[in-house]
């Protein structure tokens, strides 16, 4: 994967994520965009050695939505902020 084809998809999945972490903050729970953020991460972005941390940001976050408990969507919201964090970061490193 190309650097401008890694930040391409980094942006998108950015994107992505702050939807769902709208989404959640209003109270819903979008599995298709879950969904979309896995797809999103098969396309190459997981297979890249820069965004190791993201896979691991990735699965907290399907943990939180999927195990179903009071304090799921706080959860899931702070999930999504470290998402978009960590992506930040690989994209400042990509340039």
């Amino acid at each position: 994967m190309t650097d401008l084809d890694l930040s391409r998809g980094l942006r998108t999945l950015r994107r992505t994520v702050l939807m769902l972490q709208t989404e959640l903050r209003h109270g819903r729970v979008e599995v298709e965009l879950l969904t979309e953020i896995d797809a999103r991460m098969e396309r190459g972005i997981a297979s890249d050695p820069r965004c190791a941390a993201l896979v691991t940001d990735v699965d907290a976050l399907r943990e939180s939505i999927i195990t179903p408990r009071p304090e799921l969507k706080a959860d899931a919201i702070k999930a999504c902020s470290k998402l978009m964090d960590d992506i930040a970061m690989v994209l400042d490193k990509v340039g």
